[in-house]
């Protein structure tokens, strides 16, 4: 079957079940899951639906809210912060951005870390507000209703005052060859700010972020120091990854 009629294919079945996966549609269309996760990644890059692990959704099912997306891939995204915790240590001082692994990390820190926190990411100040021994710095800017953060030549210029130790860095895509890319030109231009002034940077992304891309360019792949999933290191899919030098946990 050709390529086209394969989309063609996956785009209708999405819409009668609202949810495929790639052992089912292989099944259906006789052709390998490879061939199967090729047509998803240019159907998910092209805006026609969303890739998650093990198949896709209808675009129009993405979580479009910060509190939505709280909620979506809760316990994927408990798995990052855990493995993310390790890299965490008292008298740090860390950037933190905008993202729900993010939230999810600042809900499972340790009760008494001390630790100063830069962040533009407003959702996360009620959490860190009950740390008694964590300084909170909050970046000043324009308010930015899609991820509630803040965003813009202010909050760069403020992130340009410190050095930290630590950037845990939320993420929308990775590409071994276009980087890390982000949704929005405003998230874009502050990440980019905060790995310039950070001495270690993580990325927290769910699994289904990688191979993909957005319109805006953050940075290399490779100068990320760490990527961390909910997914065992071990997986295949990390080897590229890996050839360019950074850690999998």
């Amino acid at each position: 079957m050709i390529k086209e009629k394969r989309f063609a294919y996956i785009l209708g079945k999405l819409q009668e079940q609202q949810e495929v996966g790639f052992a089912q549609l292989s099944t259906d269309l006789n052709v390998s899951e490879d061939t199967i996760r090729r047509d998803i990644d240019a159907l998910n890059n092209n805006g026609l639906l969303m890739k998650i692990r093990g198949g896709a959704i209808p675009r129009s099912h993405n979580p479009l809210t910060f509190k939505e997306r709280i909620g979506y891939l809760r316990d994927d995204k408990e798995v990052i912060a855990l493995k993310a915790q390790p890299l965490v240590k008292s008298g740090q001082t860390i950037f933190l951005d905008g993202g729900t692994s993010v939230y999810t990390l600042v809900s499972l820190l340790a009760t008494d870390i001390k630790l100063t926190v830069i962040t533009n990411n407003t959702a996360i100040i009620p959490a860190l507000s009950a740390y008694a021994n964590v300084k909170l710095i909050i970046l000043g800017g324009t308010y930015f209703k899609e991820s509630e953060t803040i965003v813009g030549l202010q909050a760069i210029n403020m992130v340009k005052n410190f050095q930290a130790d630590l950037y845990f860095m939320g993420i929308c895509a990775l590409d071994t060859q276009r980087g890390v890319t982000a949704s929005f030109l405003e998230e874009a231009e502050l990440k980019q700010a905060m790995l310039q002034h950070s001495g270690t940077a993580v990325a927290l992304s769910t699994f289904e972020k990688l191979e993909t891309y957005e319109t805006y360019r953050v940075c290399a792949i490779e100068d990320l120091d760490y990527i961390i999933t909910e997914v065992d290191a071990a997986d295949e899919k990390f080897d590229a990854f890996k050839q360019v030098g950074v850690k999998i946990l």
